[in-house]
């Protein structure tokens, strides 16, 4: 959010994909002082979101293009910074068109197929793409303490918990989007 994103306060922030990442980015972002667009097609998730800090909230499958009502939500073409949390070249693509002029595409959802790119836009526009692997150890103390503060929560983001002997049917539960966060306890 903070090294990769460069998020400040009073930023639009489009987050894309409202999953266990997804809605750590919402709150992140609602925590350092973003104003947060949430977008997925699970209404569940959405109202996640909302909870988490998101100040709007968008069912992609409910809009004709989720980068037009985006940019008339924020009212000035754009957000600032927009996560992928996804990693689906469509949902990458998505966000990048979410941008205004001199805005920020952070990836974080992995994906090993290309997502397409228009250069020329990039380039004209003066828009950057940066990849994310997530939190730094070193960063750890500063999450930590926003959880400590209760401005990020952890524990309620718990939605399945699992034996051992249940790991499969955690796996499944995760595949078929079922959970925010899903746990394995010993």
């Amino acid at each position: 959010m903070v090294n990769r994103g460069q998020v400040t306060p009073g930023d639009w922030v489009v987050v894309l994909g409202c999953g266990g990442i997804g809605l750590n980015v919402v709150q992140v972002a609602a925590a350092v002082g973003a104003r947060v667009i949430a977008v997925d097609i699970v209404e569940a998730k959405l109202e996640w979101a909302r909870t988490l800090g998101a100040v709007e909230v968008i069912n992609s499958k409910a809009v004709e293009r989720v980068d037009k009502h985006v940019r008339r939500l924020t009212g000035q073409g754009g957000v600032d910074v927009a996560f992928e949390a996804i990693g689906h070249p469509q949902t990458q693509e998505q966000a990048f068109a979410c941008l205004r002029t001199g805005g920020r595409l952070v990836l974080v959802g992995y994906s090993p197929r290309a997502m397409k790119l228009n250069s020329g836009r990039a380039m004209f526009r003066e828009m950057e793409i940066v990849g994310s692997l997530g939190c730094r150890p070193a960063d750890y103390p500063r999450v930590i303490e926003l959880a400590r503060q209760g401005r990020i929560r952890v524990a309620e983001l718990v939605t399945h918990r699992f034996s051992l002997d249940e790991v499969n049917a955690a796996f499944d539960i995760l595949r078929r989007g079922e959970a925010v966060r899903a746990v394995v306890v010993v």
